[in-house]
């Protein structure tokens, strides 16, 4: 298998709908990750405080992504640029979530949390996004339409 690290696709071979599918599972990932190891409500609870835990970080990697070129519009993009915009647009959209958190619902902000949060939600997200861009440049390399 050769990795090609300046592989192009054209924007239109992305879909949308699969990033944000991807997006949004890797967040349910670190939220309901993080509900089962720190809760004793048992999953009544995991249902209940997901989506309060889940909601600023979730609003934060949007606007982030959106301004930052996670979801890239016209032309073609490359593994790099699609990296690098994946990866800054989830450090800072963690950051606004954590401001969004702090804000809403006045939830202090722990240290290692802060490390867990960015560590889990960086390593799940980048990973998912660049095993679904190499499956479709992969798929165009070969011959397939996307």
């Amino acid at each position: 298998m050769t990795v090609y690290a300046k592989r192009e696709v054209a924007v239109g071979a992305l879909s949308w709908r699969a990033l944000v599918a991807i997006d949004v599972f890797s967040y349910l990932v670190f939220a309901i990750g993080g509900r089962m190891m720190h809760s004793s409500g048992g999953p009544a609870d995991w249902l209940s405080n997901t989506p309060r835990i889940i909601a600023p970080f979730l609003v934060g990697w949007f606007v982030a992504a959106f301004v930052l070129g996670a979801y890239p519009r016209s032309g073609s993009i490359g593994l790099r640029r699609f990296t690098l915009n994946s990866v800054l647009a989830v450090l800072i959209g963690n950051a606004l979530g954590f401001g969004l958190r702090a804000i809403v619902f006045g939830d202090g902000v722990a240290w290692i949390f802060v490390l867990a949060a960015v560590g889990l939600t960086t390593l799940v997200l980048v990973s998912l996004r660049l095993i679904y861009f190499w499956a479709v440049t992969s798929r165009n390399m070969d011959g397939g339409e996307a």
